[in-house]
């Protein structure tokens, strides 16, 4: 049984326009063929469910950054107890050092929109978060150093995205997503075959992990690097940008 994870931004999402309609042919395909699509973003839940229902999907998705998982028929959770923390340990950071870094929760919803080019209301879902916070760092090499420090040390950790930097807890897209894969084997009764696709560096422990690691083009930020997995034929590369290189590559892994 195959299960393909997909990033969103950059990957299946257009990186500029948010579109995904070039990728519609393999949407469909996976739709005919009953493989499960989870979708594995930094995006929150709010921001997620609208496009799991557009593209017709209604399986578990991996929301920010692996932080959370969230089941599509179950309902949107209102617990922030993650993100609290998150902001409390924000707020005690020493001046010099707080002022480097900048997150959702610093930004009005206009400003949101402005910085990731997100319509009003879909900018608003964004601010919806439960479990991480996305930002600006604009210190210095050795100030950031010591804000991971920080970090590290009040038990969260950070990603870098295509845009921001977010601050979590200790897990990842990689972790949520062996556990979604060993519950589907297990609801089955069968092995699963795990596809994963992404762009950026916070997609990379994910590609690592999955059977087959597919990463996405994308002219915007600088390739990822090259790892032993891919040297081993276990991580390929599309030639294509965006949803038209997801297409590429799932029409291309699934029919072979």
């Amino acid at each position: 049984m195959i299960v393909v994870f997909s990033d969103l931004d950059g990957t299946l999402l257009d990186h500029e326009t948010y579109d995904f309609s070039p990728a519609r042919p393999a949407l469909d395909l996976l739709s005919r063929l009953d493989i499960p699509l989870v979708l594995a973003s930094s995006k929150t839940e709010a921001e997620m469910r609208p496009i799991a229902a557009a593209m017709g999907l209604d399986f578990p998705m991996i929301v920010e950054n692996g932080a959370g998982v969230a089941h599509t028929g179950d309902g949107s959770a209102d617990d922030r107890e993650t993100y609290t923390r998150i902001r409390n340990f924000l707020e005690t950071l020493p001046s010099a050092l707080s002022k480097r870094f900048a997150g959702f929760g610093d930004w009005s919803t206009a400003e949101v929109s402005r910085r990731t080019g997100l319509p009003t209301e879909a900018a608003e879902r964004a601010r919806q978060r439960r479990f991480s916070e996305p930002g600006l760092f604009t210190g210095t090499p050795d100030e950031k150093a010591g804000f991971l420090e920080r970090l590290d040390n009040a038990g969260f950790t950070a990603t870098q995205g295509g845009r921001f930097l977010t601050i979590m807890p200790k897990t990842s897209k990689a972790e949520r997503m062996v556990d979604i894969a060993t519950r589907y084997g297990s609801e089955a009764g069968t092995a699963i075959t795990t596809i994963a696709l992404g762009d950026a560096a916070n997609d990379l422990a994910m590609l690592q992990a999955a059977d087959t690691g597919v990463i996405i083009a994308n002219p915007a930020h600088a390739p990822l690097p090259v790892t032993e997995r891919e040297r081993k034929g276990f991580i390929v590369r599309s030639t294509l940008p965006g949803p038209s290189g997801w297409n590429e590559m799932i029409l291309k892994l699934v029919t072979g």
